[in-house]
């Protein structure tokens, strides 16, 4: 393990802006805290399971400072990152909002809270605001394509004067009132210190799985209130200028635009994980791999690196990737770069990763129930594996970006030197789900459904060259 002191890791940053290279010393950056300015949350469901039991996903998003924070809550759809709901709430010191979403009866996703903390538009206690397909494609706008996708929340402002008045919880219940122009005209600089997590639950079927939003640090200084239904705060808002560390360095690099800061704090050129798939417990697994900021790089006229494929209208954006697959015992890995193991034809196509979030599921479990899947096939019962996004065999690296300049920083030493640098993969957030049931358990002459769920964050690989 590479270590290095804060104190090292600050002057590094501070560097950046000295040297010339990195025009600012404010640099986006996923925080190893868990704390920051935008949360980014892998994933969303209220979909069926295969016995055609919904899932709901409960959300959460907490302020950790004193100061009343302006935020957007948007959810965007799993296939294409179409925007199906937005709107602004408003987060007292230490305040918690909370909220549900849940199947609606055409088969879509829809939002519901009894939380009392301020929002624009309000919400009426317990009842359901439905996901809207106004965004999506003609050909392909079904309610079903809203229950599942993935959700992001933008600090826009810290919030001061009567704005914070109203926000502020008085014997556990604010006065609200809040309006798009008050709040606008009461906003200062965000300060960050945000987190949140969902837990996607099964009530008729039991198990339930929790992950953690990615918190980006220092995403942007500037207050950006913007009212409901407004398209900003957005990726390529960010400051254009990314931190990444590998190994014992810390790559400071200017983009051209924010969104590829993001994509490059987000970049994976590999993930890795478990699986499970033992017959005794009728255990399945699913990767959840989401590509946050895909949908800027794949509507325009050409694809964008680091993706190469333009989005098509219920096909989605199909980017060649591998898949190595170990059991437990070392026996031979398994190379998925075709439709079968080992050895493969020569130039055989690899599996592919087309949508926004997707499910990867080994030998086609499918625990969420996701319209947007890929089965992997492997004889192993259990072991773990991983997914890559750049050839394994050849030295092709179709999946890369290059900044416009870098600035590397020995964490070691201190000594900061320009580079010239590639970043390779694409952005991804994520987890594996693993389900267990064994039926039922009797205890003391009852019985009890025995189903249970677990969760694994992804460990990702960062290649910079």
């Amino acid at each position: 393990m590479n270590t290095f002191t804060r104190k090292t890791l600050y002057a590094a940053i501070a560097g950046a802006a000295t040297i010339g290279v990195a025009s600012t010393a404010q640099a986006v950056n996923v925080s190893q805290d868990g704390l920051g300015q935008v949360l980014i949350y892998p994933y969303y469901t209220a979909k069926n399971n295969a016995t055609g039991q919904a899932f709901n996903t409960l959300m959460s998003v907490v302020n950790t400072t004193s100061s009343t924070k302006a935020v957007k809550v948007r959810f965007r759809e799993g296939r294409n990152s179409v925007e199906v709901l937005d709107f602004n709430v408003f987060l007292s010191p230490f305040d918690v909002w909370t909220a549900a979403i849940t199947p609606t009866a055409t088969g879509g996703g829809q939002i519901a809270t009894a939380d009392k903390s301020c929002t624009i538009p309000s919400f009426t206690s317990g009842v359901p605001v439905p996901f809207r397909t106004l965004g999506l494609e003609a050909t392909d706008n079904a309610d079903s394509r809203t229950a599942e996708g993935y959700i992001e929340v933008f600090e826009m402002a810290t919030e001061t004067g009567t704005t914070a008045a109203k926000a502020l919880h008085v014997a556990g219940v604010p006065a609200c009132g809040i309006t798009d122009a008050g709040a606008l005209a009461d906003s200062a600089a965000p300060s960050g210190g945000l987190f949140g997590g969902v837990t996607i639950v099964n009530p008729a079927g039991g198990g339930a799985f929790s992950e953690s939003a990615t918190a980006l640090a220092n995403f942007n200084p500037t207050k950006a209130y913007s009212s409901t239904g407004d398209t900003s705060p957005k990726y390529e808002d960010a400051v254009p200028v990314s931190n990444v560390i590998q190994g014992g360095t810390l790559f400071s690099s200017v983009w051209g635009n924010g969104q590829n800061a993001v994509t490059a704090v987000l970049l994976a050129n590999a993930v890795t994980n478990e699986y499970v798939l033992d017959a005794g417990s009728k255990s399945q697994t699913s990767w959840i791999i989401t590509h946050p900021t895909k949908y800027a790089y794949v509507n325009g006229a050409v694809a964008v690196a680091p993706f190469t494929k333009l989005y098509v209208s219920g096909k989605g954006a199909c980017e060649l990737t591998f898949a190595i697959v170990y059991n437990r015992e070392e026996g031979s890995p398994q190379t998925v770069i075709g439709t079968d193991f080992s050895p493969q034809v020569p130039g055989a196509p690899g599996p592919t990763i087309c949508w926004e979030s997707n499910s990867v599921n080994f030998n086609g479990g499918n625990i969420f129930g996701s319209a947007n899947a890929y089965s992997l096939t492997t004889a192993f019962s259990n072991g773990w594996a991983t997914f890559g996004f750049n050839d394994p065999v050849s030295a092709a690296a179709v999946h890369s970006m290059t900044p416009l300049s870098t600035t590397g920083f020995n964490l070691t030493s201190g000594v900061a030197a320009p580079a010239t640098v590639t970043y390779y993969g694409l952005p991804i957030i994520g987890f594996a789900a693993q389900t267990f049931n064994n039926d039922a358990i009797v205890v003391s002459g009852k019985s009890y459904l025995s189903t249970f769920g677990a969760t694994f964050v992804h460990h990702k690989t960062t290649k910079i060259q």
